[in-house]
């Protein structure tokens, strides 16, 4: 019980950690995955996201259906269509 209580709270802080670098009514989309991996990498270590070429803060109800998928390390990467953007942009998990 005592385990299972540690991997929950180490859950808990961990996605707290990633969730405090956007908020739930913005993402950051970049133009290459590559860029947007950098960009997760920074901010799943809790340091604030850094600027990126080729990033920029777009509001969520922007964001439409997924044109490609990218699985790397485990974690997913998917380029969207967004409004007005003329091409999918990959958003940061």
């Amino acid at each position: 019980m005592l385990i299972r209580t540690l991997l929950v709270l180490v859950s808990v802080v961990v996605w707290s950690g990633a969730a405090a670098a956007q908020d739930h009514a913005t993402a950051i989309a970049c133009e290459t995955l590559i860029a947007a991996r950098r960009i997760d990498a920074t901010t799943g270590s809790g340091h604030p996201a850094e600027a990126e070429a080729g990033c920029r803060s777009i509001d969520r109800k922007t964001i439409g259906s997924v044109e490609q998928r990218a699985l790397i390390g485990g974690a997913p990467y998917e380029c969207m269509t967004i409004a007005g953007a003329g091409r999918c942009l990959w958003i940061v998990p």
